[in-house]
């Protein structure tokens, strides 16, 4: 199959992290709007890590496309099952086109899409009105730091474009592991309501012990080239007691759903997004609940 996105003179260059997972998850884009969008980003920066990865693991690229179907999935059935019209967040957005993803579904029921991160939204925007004009309107990239609840929430708000009376899919991929606990409660906060219309989908990873013994070695490695810490002087004490006692290692094994728990919170306070609604079993959890409560469950082979 020919490479629909190759290093284009021009294209968006990403950082070498974020170029990577867009290099693993790259067949999930083989058509419509998001092909496009993704032609027009240079992958480039990907290709050493992408080497050293391959080394550890070659399949690896398939545990990152599970993960991105099964969010997109995910959002694409709250969407459906909204009360009527619904609005899309994307906290710390990255590159990912889910936006385009989830509108080519459902056209007529979401009324915006914001998205958030700290760099590189201007261009992620003008992208989305040169492959994307029909929906371009309807999203709005904004800067802002998730580590500042504060300035998020005004962010969100001043777009014009959020209305918290409205239902809200929230999705808050590829960050949690890379954020202490109390960061993440605190933005998601951001969206709790009484009445429980708001999801939140999020992934998180797995400690280390319940990952297979004979596959740690996987998770350490994937881990260490993504963050930086598998080269020798550049570990910080923090990574480096994270990447030796692998306690958030990455997913090392091809998703296969085997469990969805239920879970109802105590009140409207909770937001409801830390107790598992999917597992692997290996390194990573996806996480599917509305505030207080896991959204359907289901056990499958």
């Amino acid at each position: 199959m020919p490479d629909l996105f190759p290093d284009v003179a021009g294209s968006l260059e990403l950082e070498p992290t974020a170029a990577l997972v867009m290099e693993w998850a790259k067949d999930l884009y083989r058509t419509g709007n998001a092909s496009l969008f993704c032609s027009r980003l240079d992958l480039s920066a990907s290709h050493r890590m992408k080497q050293e990865c391959d080394l550890i693991c070659p399949w690896y690229p398939e545990v990152m496309m599970n993960r991105k179907w099964f969010i997109r999935f995910l959002a694409t059935s709250l969407v459906s099952d909204a009360e009527g019209e619904c609005q899309v967040v994307l906290l710390a957005a990255g590159k990912s086109p889910l936006a385009l993803e989830l509108f080519e579904v459902h056209p007529d029921r979401i009324v915006s899409v914001i998205e958030t991160d700290i760099a590189g939204l201007e261009e992620k925007q003008e992208i989305y009105r040169a492959v994307a004009p029909e929906f371009a309107d309807r999203i709005r990239c904004v800067h802002t730091d998730i580590y500042q609840k504060k300035e998020t929430e005004k962010a969100i708000f001043a777009t014009g474009m959020y209305d918290p009376k409205r239902p809200s899919v929230v999705v808050f991929e590829g960050i949690s592991y890379y954020l202490p606990p109390g960061v993440s409660a605190r933005v998601l906060s951001i969206f709790c309501s009484g009445s429980l219309k708001n999801a939140v989908i999020l992934d998180s990873l797995l400690p280390c012990r319940l990952v297979r013994e004979d596959r740690r070695y996987i998770s350490r490695g994937i881990w260490g080239v993504s963050t930086g810490t598998a080269i020798s002087g550049t570990r910080s004490p923090t990574a480096r007691k994270r990447w030796m006692g692998c306690s958030h290692p990455p997913g090392v094994s091809r998703l296969r759903i085997t469990q969805w728990m239920r879970w109802r919170g105590s009140g409207p306070e909770r937001t409801g997004f830390f107790p598992p609604a999917m597992t692997d079993g290996s390194g990573s959890r996806l996480h599917g609940c509305k505030e207080g409560r896991s959204l359907r469950g289901c056990t499958a082979p």
